[in-house]
């Protein structure tokens, strides 16, 4: 069967990269012969190429997506659109739909709705599996998680932890916790907490010691975040530890 082409158009770079990089697309024998960063990049490619799939974003400088769907539009009824956008505005969907684009998705890009959408233009047949395939996003936070656990020692930010899996800190953050259900700070305390504990029950390390064992620098700022966390402070953790009068539980971060 012949492989159907895909051009991807996106002034930021990272989200073509991302996009075209997903290794679903071979899995749907599509190939993804190029990237554009405006209407008239793209246009280009539909001149020198064939194509028969177009995902683009709308805000671009020099062409918008919107332009660029009309020109496609005008050309050909053989090649189909998918639109993204950060922007959910009835008109930008009322515009697209009018020439005919067969998708409207927001970003950040829920890849399960891209391909549901894909699916819905090119069906493939698919061999059952006993278990679901890990969503893109899923497999993003995995190696997230994974990077922060091997440096939870150290000061980690979200932008630390985005560059690792090439994406904006405003983007990965908005994955993070559309996967974790909970803000990279909130799920990046909770975690250096859960150790705090660990570290205070089984081992004889000061509590400046602990906080450093967890990427604190500051003793005083550990201690406050613990307190904040638990409602003891470290050294009444482990107090407590000794002869337990109550259980200690970490508060929800809000």
């Amino acid at each position: 069967m012949q492989k159907r082409k895909l051009l991807i158009v996106d002034d930021e770079w990272l989200i073509t990269d991302s996009l075209s990089s997903l290794e679903e697309w071979s899995d749907r024998n599509i190939e993804v012969i190029g990237t554009a960063s405006n209407g008239r990049e793209a246009l280009a490619w539909l001149d020198k190429t064939e194509v028969d799939l177009v995902i683009t974003d709308i805000r671009m400088p020099d062409m918008d997506g919107l332009e660029l769907l009309r020109q496609i539009h005008q050309r050909s009824s053989q090649i189909d659109v998918i639109i993204i956008s950060g922007y959910e505005e009835f008109a930008y969907a009322k515009t697209a739909l009018s020439y005919q684009a067969k998708g409207y998705i927001l970003k950040p890009i829920d890849t399960d709705e891209l391909f549901a959408t894909v699916d819905q233009l090119v069906p493939q047949p698919q061999e059952p599996v006993e278990e679901m395939p890990k969503t893109y996003h899923e497999t993003i936070v995995e190696r997230a998680i994974s990077y922060i656990s091997a440096n939870l020692g150290r000061p980690i930010s979200l932008k630390d932890v985005a560059d690792q899996v090439h994406l904006t800190s405003h983007y990965f953050g908005q994955i993070f916790k559309s996967v974790i259900g909970d803000t990279f700070v909130n799920h990046l305390t909770r975690l250096r907490m859960e150790r705090a504990c660990e570290l205070l029950k089984n081992t004889e390390l000061k509590q400046y010691e602990v906080g450093y064992q967890i990427g604190y620098t500051d003793p005083k700022y550990f201690a406050k975040v613990f307190l904040q966390s638990y409602g003891v402070t470290p050294k009444e953790y482990r107090q407590r530890l000794c002869s337990p009068a109550q259980p200690i539980e970490q508060k929800k971060r809000r």
